[in-house]
């Protein structure tokens, strides 16, 4: 039955999820996966930049919400979720990726960092920690209620061990070490890789020092460090080692009192297999006994539809409870926008 006194609901559900590497939109369907009522859409969007002021992502989700409209005129959206990598650190206002997702049209809409959005796609929004291992690495462990505890995350300056940007600044680390014949392990194989890719050696601190994704280009030479270690590189299986013992160290660090001792790791880091997972299984094993490890149910792009689909249907409650640092949501039903970190509810 349809006419003027029947409302019609917003159509989709939209998530977007922005990082170091690319963006990518998903919108589905209210009612059902793929869709009773259609099928589902999905965008690619380029990667986040950070200069002085801070992030771009809001201009990121705004180019998606763009290309949408523009693909699928008159599209309603019930609620959107943003999966953000930088919040808060370096996302300067959170607000105007909200303001973004209202001038699409959605009436609820959810700002998440990054790593919660991981973590809801990977434990199925299941309390526990996960570990998002791509370009850097962060663990949060939390009851999605009251208790939330990270453990790294903190730039591939001063941390992330175990991430691609540290696995490809060890391998060149490496490299340069074997071109200047110092003591210790010697790689031609990653030192060739690195030549290719990059040059001279004598170029490669103009190349990398002053370019603002440079954690991105540094992990692009992760592959390569996985490949000479499928070679039997001794030094690359010995970074790929120290990369899986680093994160299960992060993961036993965050798993605080309060957490259930459930874990997942996440991320393009674990297309690596066994060299990363192995060592990290062991080194957790010892470190945590009790904590089981169990395999990511989803990406963070899933976890942000989780998110966003858990704000229009009353039947998945509360997924998770705003929170200062990790989530801030946001109804268009009151005149103002909802405090950083408290939900406001029509």
């Amino acid at each position: 039955m349809t006419g003027p006194d029947v409302p019609l609901a917003p159509e989709h559900v939209v998530a977007v999820d922005v990082g170091g590497s690319g963006a990518r939109l998903v919108a589905t369907p209210v009612h059902g996966p793929g869709g009773a009522g259609g099928t589902a859409i999905t965008l690619s969007g380029r990667p986040v930049r950070i200069t002085t002021a801070g992030s771009d992502a809001a201009d990121v989700v705004a180019e998606l919400v763009d290309t949408l409209a523009g693909r699928r005129p008159g599209l309603r959206v019930a609620a959107a979720a943003v999966s953000v990598t930088g919040l808060p650190s370096l996302v300067p206002d959170p607000g105007a990726l909200h303001d973004v997702l209202h001038a699409a049209g959605a009436s609820v809409t959810a700002v998440a960092a990054d790593a919660l959005a991981a973590h809801l796609g990977a434990l199925g929004g299941r309390p526990g920690a996960v570990a998002a291992v791509g370009t850097g690495a962060i663990v949060l462990a939390t009851d999605l209620r009251r208790r939330w505890h990270r453990a790294d995350g903190w730039g591939h300056l001063l941390g992330d061990l175990g991430s691609g940007s540290w696995i490809g600044a060890h391998g060149l680390r490496a490299a340069v070490a074997t071109h200047d014949g110092r003591p210790g392990p010697a790689s031609p194989t990653l030192l060739a890789a690195a030549l290719e890719r990059f040059g001279p050696v004598e170029g490669w601190p103009a190349a990398l020092y002053g370019r603002p994704d440079r954690a991105h280009v540094l992990a692009s030479f992760t592959p390569a460090v996985a490949d000479a270690a499928a070679a039997g590189d001794l030094v690359a299986n010995g970074i790929l080692h120290d990369a899986g013992t680093h994160l299960a160290e992060s993961v036993a660090a965050a798993l605080r009192p309060g957490i259930p001792p459930l874990a997942a790791v996440t991320g393009g880091v674990l297309q690596i297999g066994a060299p990363v997972t192995t060592p990290l299984k062991a080194r957790l094993s010892a470190l945590r006994p009790d904590v089981r490890l169990v395999p990511a149910d989803g990406s963070p792009i899933d976890g942000a539809l989780r998110l966003a689909r858990s704000l229009v249907d009353p039947r998945d409650g509360e997924l998770v409870e705003p929170h200062d640092t990790w989530l801030t949501v946001r109804a268009t039903t009151h005149p103002s926008p909802a405090p950083a970190g408290k939900e406001i509810r029509a």
